[in-house]
């Protein structure tokens, strides 16, 4: 992995210390394991697979149904559970091998990604100071914007001309997870062997997990950004589109449940891309490492697993979980509502992240939701001298962005109806991560910030909801 361009900060840059002193990293030591240690991820690394293909073979199989044995009650009798996992295994064998086709459209659209983050236009960001550098800032190439846009256009083209067909990421979504699965686990594999083992616990499968490289780059292409924007969300998207395009041919026209679930996909890969230059400003650029964990979720967990909604509707007929009109007429603008306020609030708490460390770039990418710069904004001076945002989305509840993307989350699992359970695991997955990574923040900044944190658990008494949680 090529080393990326660094920078001092101008403000509070620290004179350079004499080479006889030695610097403590305080991030760079492993305190504690975390998702239950060794143990935990391991099972992790093996369910969240198996879930996949099991729920794979549900949607394409069973109509949507939980496949179970035909005889709960035997083991190893006839129609048992050694039958039943015999059966599911041959179902993925025979249909979700991977096979040239799916690893030609895959690699490709990985390849095209990263040829636009080389090549698009973009602007230039810093990230926050790394203590594994010394305080000094990477830099970070934001061009996702244009890059979605001209991968629309080329994709679109490719298909208009009858290049390749959309609907054949429906008819290829088994081989095509294979190959996202493979790729997942073999690019943490990559990055573990060529990283700088840094934070590292001693455990192989804990590290391997986790990550041994806190800022994998290819050049000027920072792994972990590219994973998260260029990949899981893009993929996602194309799985949208891939479900129209397959049921415009089967049915002749698209439903509005699957317009609704391709216009939340839609609304929210222009919202992680325009807002990118954002991201370098993050904890998790900062001091998260790239491992399995956001490897394989971000090049197959997510967009495979995101898109059950739309993989449902492809696949069964449209009349079966059609909605009365007047529910579109809700649901429409409650997603475009729900959408809104989670742009806000992250709007709200970049602009504020941006004005503290003198980051801010204006950019004229739409939407510009209003009311994302504030006046004078209330805050909480800490005891260390950082600044607690307590104004506009984030002074009602203390988060704002996540009350509004699970609501996002429940219209996505809506837009496909009742006739399976096998579409809200998006929104039950999302309401786990967002409990989980709530309270992880808390304990995080509880540490950090002592009794000022209290001081703000007063101010904003609510996570999610006012006056219940």
């Amino acid at each position: 992995m090529a080393t990326s361009t660094t920078s001092k900060r101008a403000a509070g840059s620290s004179a350079p210390q004499s080479s006889n002193t030695k610097t403590v990293d305080p991030d760079g030591v492993h305190h504690e394991y975390e998702f239950g240690g060794p143990l935990g991820v391991t099972a992790m690394m093996t369910f969240f697979p198996a879930l996949f293909y099991y729920l794979y073979v549900c949607l394409f199989f069973y109509d949507g149904k939980f496949a179970t044995p035909q005889d709960v009650s035997t083991f190893s009798g006839p129609g048992g559970w050694v039958d039943f996992a015999s059966t599911i295994v041959g179902l993925v064998r025979e249909h979700a091998a991977p096979n040239k086709r799916a690893a030609t459209l895959y690699l490709s659209l990985i390849a095209l990604q990263l040829l636009l983050a080389f090549t698009a236009p973009g602007v230039v960001q810093q990230g926050l100071p790394v203590s594994r550098l010394g305080g000094k800032t990477l830099t970070y190439h934001c061009n996702a914007y244009s890059s979605l846009y001209m991968t629309i256009a080329i994709v679109g083209a490719a298909h208009f001309f009858g290049l390749f067909n959309l609907a054949d990421i429906i008819d290829l979504y088994g081989p095509l997870l294979t190959i996202a699965t493979i790729s997942g686990f073999t690019l943490a594999a990559i990055v573990y062997v060529l990283g700088e083992k840094y934070r590292m616990s001693g455990n192989l499968i804990y590290d391997y997990f986790m990550g041994s490289s806190l800022n994998p780059r290819i050049g000027i292409v920072d792994i972990k950004m590219f994973a998260e924007i260029r990949i899981s969300w893009i993929l996602l998207f194309a799985l949208s589109m891939g479900a129209c395009a397959k049921q415009h041919q089967d049915y002749g026209y698209v439903s509005p449940n699957l317009a609704l679930f391709s216009w939340g996909t839609g609304m929210y890969l222009n919202a992680c891309a325009k807002a990118e230059q954002s991201i370098p400003q993050t904890w998790d650029m900062s001091y998260e490492k790239f491992g399995w964990l956001l490897s394989y979720w971000n090049l197959a967990g997510v967009p495979f697993s995101y898109a059950f909604s739309a993989i449902y509707m492809a696949t069964h007929d449209p009349a079966t979980y059609r909605y009365p009109t007047w529910v579109y007429f809700v649901l429409f603008p409650a997603l475009t509502l729900a959408h809104c306020i989670f742009d806000l609030a992250m709007g709200q708490k970049s602009w504020f992240k941006a004005q503290q460390t003198g980051t801010y770039i204006k950019r004229n990418t739409f939407p510009q939701i209003p009311g994302t710069q504030m006046k004078n904004p209330k805050v909480i001076i800490t005891e260390t001298g950082s600044k607690l945002l307590v104004d506009g989305a984030w002074a009602v509840v203390r988060k704002p962005n996540y009350t509004a993307d699970w609501c996002q989350a429940i219209i996505w699992g809506l837009s496909a109806g009742f006739g399976s359970a096998i579409p809200y695991w998006y929104p039950l997955f999302h309401l786990t991560m967002l409990l989980h990574r709530n309270a992880r923040d808390d304990a995080r900044c509880a540490r950090k910030y002592k009794k000022s944190w209290i001081e703000y658990n007063k101010a904003v008494p609510y996570s999610f909801i006012p006056y219940v949680y």
